[in-house]
């Protein structure tokens, strides 16, 4: 079934991609730029899960649409690839109005998104340098 490859084909991405905080910070003038911008993205992150997670269950197209998009576009800025694809997805399957696959990847999203945080700390912290 080709949503069941969709789901797992993000999988196969970095959860953090080292290089795009690199360049993030390039951007922002310096690390300390970017890891700031990290840091207030990882604070958001769990409740963009819970709004995603809500408007995919209530099946409002409008919100889901929005919050799947801002979840990518966050994403892909500070190198959460493997979300940032999971979050693609999602906006395709909502697009389509295909529900019944869009909820199952709710449950692929929250793992995706606790892998994050969990990398995302460790790079705010000053446990790896990017």
């Amino acid at each position: 079934m080709s949503t069941h490859l969709s789901v797992l084909d993000p999988l196969t991405l970095p959860v953090l991609d080292p290089q795009c905080v690199r360049d993030l910070g390039e951007e922002l003038d310096g690390p300390a730029g970017a890891h700031a911008f990290l840091g207030a993205y990882l604070e958001l992150l769990p409740d963009r899960l819970v709004r995603v997670s809500n408007a995919v269950s209530t099946g409002d197209e409008e919100a889901a649409m929005d919050r799947a998009l801002s979840l990518k576009v966050t994403s892909t800025m500070v190198g959460a690839l493997q979300l940032a694809a999971l979050a693609e997805t999602m906006e395709s399957l909502v697009c389509r109005g295909d529900w019944a696959a869009a909820e199952p990847l709710l449950e692929v999203l929250a793992p995706a998104v606790a892998a994050v945080r969990k990398a995302g700390a460790a790079v705010v912290n000053g446990l790896l340098h990017p």
